[in-house]
């Protein structure tokens, strides 16, 4: 596994690599018709967080995540503080540019679709992409639709930015193409493959029923990804989002 994280150590953010690096095969673009742009008003940071914002936009800047803008479009900044009440996360008011945003026909994945065949599944996996957004480049006209202004100046997104009404559809069009190709296997190669996933943990499973006592054994032997990461209390359900390392490994009796 360490051999397999390190050879794909470029797709993992961390240190030195704090920004996703651009997604291939699809761009966000926007169409807004014949609507006139509309340019509203700066609102105001409080003075207290007047300098991280500024800091913010610094770095996005650097980043080549957006840059400086003329666009006869501008939407204003609203500023939240994160759960630990010292970061801030920066999110750009869009309601009234969504309001002319056409929608794309891209499909978005049914949850009755999702849902068939989990009553065979042993193990259920979410993976979490950083910043995923961030790695969709932007049209030139949907760059000037992102346009946003603050107390600090006129800026536009150069990669797809939160909030706007059409950014789940384009990404859900680059988690298609990066899945394009795998397939449910057939029953009778599944259980083939879980065999092989308890032969190499070195459990049993009588009756092709994974038993209850074997939870914890488990749990114990998937020792990675716990950097700062507390011991999960339980084993959440299957359908719900459980904390800490269940996103990694849900074992489903």
């Amino acid at each position: 596994m360490r051999n397999i994280l390190k050879y794909h150590r470029s797709i993992f953010l961390g240190d030195g690599n704090a920004d996703p690096a651009p997604a291939r095969g699809v761009v966000c673009d926007l169409d807004v018709g014949d609507a006139k742009p509309v340019a509203q008003h700066s609102r105001s940071v409080a003075p207290h967080l007047s300098m991280k914002v500024y800091e913010l936009i610094k770095k996005l800047l650097e980043k080549g995540l957006m840059e400086h803008s003329e666009s006869p479009w501008a939407s204003p900044i609203v500023i939240v503080l994160k759960k630990n009440g010292v970061d801030i996360r920066m999110y750009i008011d869009y309601r009234v540019v969504n309001t002319f945003i056409k929608l794309s026909n891209y499909p978005l994945p049914l949850i009755d679709d999702l849902l068939i065949g989990f009553e065979s599944a042993m193990w259920f996996m979410s993976l979490d992409m950083a910043s995923g957004f961030w790695a969709i480049r932007m049209t030139e006209r949907a760059k000037l639709i992102s346009a946003f202004v603050c107390p600090f100046g006129h800026f536009q997104w150069v990669r797809m930015p939160f909030g706007l009404k059409d950014a789940p559809l384009v990404y859900q069009a680059v988690i298609n193409n990066c899945l394009w190709g795998f397939v449910r296997l057939p029953p009778e190669e599944e259980a083939e493959v879980d065999q092989d996933v308890l032969d190499f943990l070195q459990l049993e499973c009588p009756r092709g029923v994974f038993p209850e006592e074997k939870v914890p054994a488990l749990t114990d032997t998937m020792t990675v990804f716990q950097r700062n990461i507390p011991t999960p209390s339980h084993m959440g359900p299957v359908l719900g989002r459980s904390s800490y390392i269940d996103d990694i490994a849900h074992g489903a009796v």
